[in-house]
């Protein structure tokens, strides 16, 4: 599909190209596609959000590997190793996978390199990078050993970050998408009449509600949204690029979850509230941040 000298393409290669583009900019990895003399070739829209690059900057394909790698070494923690460590695996021939990066902002982005190869000769190499933060801060806890770090970002009862945790990486969130010009959607949920069900049905009728509600939020969004409980009865997601869904399909298959929780277990109703990114809680985020 890429080659280091292309010809003239012909219908074929027009829609096999096309096809190719249509994945680049369908896929949640960040792509970068290099040439075998260390060109970049080709990168997709993934790419520059996880690096907060402008959605209206300067196009990347024709830069070389290397100059690419010092245009992106400040979003890393350590400079200077992931240079030293971008060369190394630009040189490979064989696939590494599970390269783990801890970035500036406390994220960590995690990167597999593979090698397009034709007739045993690598005419490409393919990386794809994407965000683990969450997968991370969830893992020790999964494994039975939650670390100290991960329980103060975390609710105890429901398992979603709690108020600091979702501050904390909404904040990464933010910044990148104000740089790269993302569009990002906020939604509140309520669970209504939780002290009368603590009053009349006792405690932990109302945590097994909490819990219910905390599970259809996590079955709803994606893995890269970052949903939290902030206290008692209140929830919030931060959904982290609203360009790639539909919000008012997705408002309604919230709502029609929510409500057919309410029905199976007859429970006080749930209310959904919701507002856009952007404005007067943007500055109130940034403050409590």
């Amino acid at each position: 599909m890429f080659t280091s000298d292309p010809a003239p393409p012909d219908a074929a290669e027009t829609h096999s190209h096309a096809l190719w583009r249509a994945l680049l900019e369908a896929t949640g990895d960040g792509v970068l596609v290099v040439g075998a003399r260390g060109a970049v070739l080709a990168t997709n829209p993934a790419l520059g959000r996880l690096f907060a690059l402008p959605a209206q900057g300067p196009t990347l394909e024709g830069l070389s590997f290397q100059a690419l790698c010092e245009r992106l070494g400040d979003a890393f923690a350590d400079t200077a190793h992931f240079l030293a460590r971008a060369a190394e695996l630009q040189a490979q021939d064989s696939t590494v996978a599970g390269e783990c990066w801890t970035m500036t902002d406390g994220r960590i982005l995690e990167s597999d390199v593979l090698p397009v190869l034709v007739e045993g000769h690598r005419t490409e190499q393919l990386w794809l990078w994407r965000d683990i933060t969450e997968r991370r801060l969830r893992a020790g806890e999964l494994h039975g050993h939650p670390s100290e770090t991960n329980l103060t970002y975390l609710d105890e009862l429901t398992g979603l970050h709690n108020r600091r945790g979702f501050l904390r990486f909404a904040r990464a969130q933010l910044d990148s998408a104000a740089l790269a010009r993302r569009p990002m959607l906020l939604i509140f949920v309520d669970l209504d009449g939780l002290k009368d069900i603590n009053d009349q049905l006792g405690h932990a009728t109302g945590d097994r509600a909490l819990v219910d509600t905390s599970m259809v939020l996590k079955s709803t969004f994606r893995e890269r949204d970052i949903v939290a409980r902030l206290g008692g009865d209140e929830f919030v997601v931060l959904v982290t690029d609203s360009s790639a869904v539909r919000e008012a399909d997705l408002l309604a298959r919230l709502a029609a979850r929510l409500q057919g929780l309410n029905a199976r277990a007859d429970r006080e109703n749930r209310g959904v509230g919701r507002v856009d990114y952007g404005g007067e809680f943007l500055d109130t985020v940034h403050a409590e941040i």
